[in-house]
């Protein structure tokens, strides 16, 4: 028995034994290493995402630090597109000597060099310039006032200036249509109020004004018909609440004209007459005074 199985029950078990702690302990540092690495990897990416920087000891930064970086790209990047855009709309302007833009500026009329104001802000700048509107002055109005200092710049002053000019129109408007009633709302309801017309003759006082420009507008057998007229040389001064518009007034081209002066005051958020002077005419070979009816 002893030829035929050279190893013994005990010698088995004792292998069998050690062959199974073997793999137990090979399965038990197996589980050890696999844990472990498991728990480190684990660790690094924690440390990645907590990790803000973009340091060479937190490998090249994790994606906090490459949220920000991209984000301060993109901030960079539409800064550099702004700024493209403002140097695209307004390079022409910026780049140019402030006489040359001034000058060109000057060309335009009112409404064109409002609407260029609101297109960008190179445009806005542009067009805000005080010589640019004191150009548009001289060339709508007068060059008579060269040397004053609007105090709210020459913008406002052209604006004040636009508003009498067209009230003043209003006035001529009404001697047209020889409406009375609008004449009563178009003077101050003062004593102090004055009016002297073609005829020579001085009225003072809100009532004697208003009865006067009645007797005007029946003065000749057509009472109630228009009349035919033309305003030139219109020239206006405008101070915070009063203004003056001196023009002449041609009834017929070949007679010459009326010299007249209205005088305005700012009242309740409009303006008032309380002085309108004509000139006397005397026609050729007649001695006796004429007015714009005749």
């Amino acid at each position: 028995m002893d030829g035929a199985y050279p190893f013994s029950l005990r010698s088995i078990l004792i292998a069998t034994g050690a062959t199974a702690l073997c793999c137990l302990c090979s399965l038990w540092a197996l589980r050890s290493v696999s844990g472990g690495v498991f728990k480190k990897a684990g660790a690094i990416r924690n440390n990645n995402k907590s990790c803000g920087c973009a340091c060479s000891s937190c490998g090249g930064g994790g994606d906090s630090g490459n949220a920000r970086a991209n984000g301060e790209m993109a901030v960079g990047g539409e800064k550099r597109a702004a700024a493209a855009e403002r140097q695209a709309g307004g390079s022409m302007m910026e780049q140019l000597v402030p006489e040359i833009t001034t000058h060109a500026l000057s060309y335009l009329d009112y409404t064109s060099l409002c609407r260029l104001s609101m297109t960008n802000s190179a445009m806005r700048r542009a067009a805000n310039d005080d010589g640019a509107w004191k150009a548009l002055y001289h060339k709508d109005f007068t060059l008579e006032q060269d040397n004053i200092t609007p105090v709210h710049g020459w913008k406002s002053y052209y604006a004040a200036t636009r508003a009498i000019v067209r009230v003043n129109a209003e006035f001529f408007n009404i001697i047209r249509e020889r409406s009375l009633t609008a004449m009563s709302r178009f003077w101050l309801n003062a004593d102090y109020v004055k009016c002297v017309h073609g005829s020579g003759e001085l009225f003072t006082g809100y009532a004697a004004v208003v009865d006067s420009w009645a007797m005007a507008f029946n003065w000749d057998q057509g009472g109630g018909q228009g009349v035919a007229f033309q305003i030139r040389d219109v020239r206006a001064r405008v101070l915070s609440d009063m203004a003056w518009v001196t023009m002449n007034a041609y009834v017929d081209m070949d007679s010459g004209p009326f010299h007249m002066t209205n005088i305005y005051e700012f009242h309740n958020g409009r303006w008032y007459m309380v002085h309108h002077h004509s000139s006397v005419m005397l026609m050729d070979g007649d001695p006796g005074p004429h007015n714009l009816f005749g």
